[in-house]
């Protein structure tokens, strides 16, 4: 069986390739494009240029599964699809530029297969959370190795909240303090593990990576010190200047600093001294229905 998995992201589109051998999946590589499709009109609209820019990543993805030879083709919208008053127009688009099954995930499901596919599980009898840094949303959910008991998806991400960071240091903090939840933790507590774009990013950038590693990413820690550091060091730098950055990829130079602060409140809201990055995450959790890990 051969799977391609498709995360029509606010800010970027990702594929995980896979290949299944009956007990375990072969993955190749994630394969991303930077697309924006999150930055929205004033009236809240996906704008003609993000679409376009996602309907071109499509075409592009479509020749990628193509030669893949992907027998099942699984397309997940997020929350720039599903807040959108025309995100049910882009996907008809996108249903004619690369035919595939499309599905418009909930916050509570984005959250939920964001922890099914993170690996980073040190106790299989602890509990853990996830903590998932979108373009348009954040996710965290809460479980162990068996069961997730707390999945909820806010609106904050990292081009959502990349105009209001631009105000000032403290701007975003200050919105998203007030959002996150108190966890209903259930067991002993192991690890708040961070997952998607935003931690990773983070963590190539703390590896100061001239070439993205997956298995170098995979476990690394993050302390609240060096993060806070990172938004001090990025925040006054130009955009010239963030593009020399190793480990911080083109896409991501204009929104890290927003999605990086919207880190620091979780953690500063749940006293989190660090947290574990798990390059594993949805898409993984996607794909672990069709079979084993």
């Amino acid at each position: 069986m051969k799977l391609g998995i498709v995360d029509l992201g606010s800010n970027s589109f990702r594929v995980l390739l896979g290949t299944y051998d009956g007990s375990t999946w072969q993955n190749e590589p994630k394969q991303l494009w930077t697309t924006q499709l999150g930055k929205r009109n004033s009236d809240g609209l996906l704008t003609k240029e993000g679409m376009e820019r996602g309907l071109q990543a499509l075409k592009e993805i479509c020749a990628v599964l193509d030669a893949y030879g992907a027998t099942i083709r699984i397309g997940l919208a997020t929350s720039a699809t599903r807040e959108s008053g025309n995100g049910q127009d882009f996907l008809a688009q996108a249903k004619q530029v690369c035919p595939m099954e499309y599905r418009v995930l909930s916050g509570e499901e984005e959250a939920t297969y964001g922890f099914k596919g993170a690996t980073v599980y040190e106790h299989p009898d602890f509990h853990y959370a996830t903590i998932d840094v979108g373009g348009g949303s954040t996710e965290i959910a809460l479980g162990d190795a068996n069961h997730v008991y707390f999945a909820k998806s806010y609106p904050a991400g990292a081009v959502r909240m990349q105009e209001m960071s631009a105000e000032g240091p403290q701007r975003v903090w200050e919105e998203t303090v007030r959002m996150w939840d108190e966890l209903p933790i259930e067991g002993t507590f192991g690890e708040f593990i961070g997952i998607g774009g935003t931690a990773t990013t983070l963590a190539a950038m703390d590896l100061q990576m001239e070439d993205y590693d997956p298995r170098r990413i995979q476990g690394h820690r993050l302390d609240r010190g060096t993060i806070e550091a990172m938004i001090l060091q990025l925040r006054y730098m130009s955009r010239e200047e963030r593009l020399q950055v190793k480990g911080l990829q083109p896409g991501r130079v204009d929104i890290i600093v927003p999605g990086a602060e919207i880190i620091t409140s979780l953690m500063d809201t749940y006293q989190i001294g660090s947290i574990v990055v798990s390059e594993a995450d949805g898409l993984e959790g996607w794909q672990s229905q069709y079979g084993g890990r």
